[in-house]
């Protein structure tokens, strides 16, 4: 059997591992990601968050998509996996840092809450007021790198369906001419009346879906409606799943210090038999 935890941040889903003893290899954790996260089949997640050492940090957190591929950052994972730390003694205080490949992240527990200084998002390489096409859609579009790439697209009104958004973003995220690395796609709609309010949809790289809540989504999200002037640098962003508060601050005039805080849910502790990955 094979214990593990069962996490969300706001609906984006995880199954959480112990390896600070390095008990599994990579082949193991890119298989079992794969397999676990299988929906009615398995336990199902967007996603595995593995705990390991780092030379640097508290601890290293890794996380692997649902398709096996390894992720640079997220931040609901990143909550998650700050929870996960904490409630399982890898770390003995609520604040930690830990190291991600998308750079080092502080994150502060307090209860079912947990909020992240994210890495700093350097301007310098970000497009913005581009515009582009993809497989029959026309677009214009914001890109920036928020650990992971991330494109983010204003709406005027949510006026398509689930699935017509699901396409575009399926096309965008496979737009490698515009995006060599791939990337997530962020469906952006003001709140009427509402100047520091946005509702989010994002269809994530690694999940290959439309996601109920994603982290460093909200935080390109805010940064990209900040910068074009439509929110200003505290930014609440609802995802289907909940709610992220985005909090921005200048380290210098290209550089921003992001926070992200949100609700994490700690579902159960599991142990899991071999069935499950078969």
């Amino acid at each position: 059997m094979i214990k593990c935890a069962k996490l969300n941040g706001n609906g984006n889903d995880f199954i959480a591992l112990n390896n600070m003893d390095m008990t599994y290899d990579t082949d193991f954790l890119c298989n079992f990601a794969v397999m676990a996260c299988r929906r009615m089949e398995s336990v199902g997640a967007d996603g595995i968050l593995v705990a390991e050492p780092s030379a640097t940090q508290d601890f290293k957190m890794r996380i692997i998509n649902r398709d096996g591929s390894e992720g640079e950052m997220c931040g609901n994972g990143a909550r998650c996996i700050a929870r996960f730390a904490f409630e399982n003694g890898i770390v003995k205080k609520p604040e930690m840092t830990f190291e991600t490949l998308g750079g080092p992240v502080h994150a502060e527990v307090r209860g079912c809450m947990t909020s992240l200084d994210l890495s700093p998002v350097s301007l310098e390489n970000a497009v913005v007021g581009g515009h582009g096409k993809a497989d029959g859609y026309e677009f214009d579009y914001t890109f920036l790198t928020v650990g992971v790439p991330h494109t983010v697209i204003f709406c005027g009104a949510r006026d398509k369906s689930d699935e017509e958004y699901r396409d575009m973003g399926r096309a965008l995220r496979n737009a490698t001419a515009l995006f060599p690395e791939g990337t997530n796609v962020n469906f952006v709609f003001p709140r009427t009346g509402k100047k520091n309010e946005l509702d989010v949809l994002t269809y994530e790289r690694g999940v290959e879906d439309l996601t109920l809540s994603c982290g460093t989504g909200s935080t390109a999200s805010a940064i990209a409606a900040m910068t074009l002037g439509y929110t200003g640098p505290v930014v609440d962003v609802y995802n289907p799943g909940g709610l992220n508060r985005v909090s921005l601050s200048f380290a210098s005039e290209r550089v921003l210090l992001p926070v992200l805080e949100g609700a994490v849910v700690y579902v159960a502790d599991l142990e899991m038999y071999e069935d499950a990955l078969k």
